[in-house]
């Protein structure tokens, strides 16, 4: 992560850790995480019913996230260049 204070202070790019992960990234969340989160706001979800329908959802929103994440990585490092 970028110290945008530290680098201008500096006059060159300063990479500092992230406060949210310790450096670490983010690991995705498995589906079966998503579908116990989703059974306690819907009981009547069956495993099946989930893959079938809601899965191919989850999926496709996990990936439109790690196109905008990419997306905003190089604009930030286009400008901090």
């Amino acid at each position: 992560m970028r110290d945008l204070a530290e680098s201008a202070r500096q006059g060159a790019p300063v990479d500092r850790e992230c406060e949210r992960c310790s450096g670490r990234g983010f690991k995705r969340m498995p589906a079966s995480r998503a579908f116990q989160a989703k059974t306690l706001l819907e009981p009547d979800l069956t495993q099946v019913s989930c893959s079938r329908n809601r899965k191919p959802f989850f999926e496709m929103l996990v990936a439109k996230c790690e196109i905008e994440e990419n997306y905003a990585d190089s604009v930030f490092r286009g400008m901090t260049r």
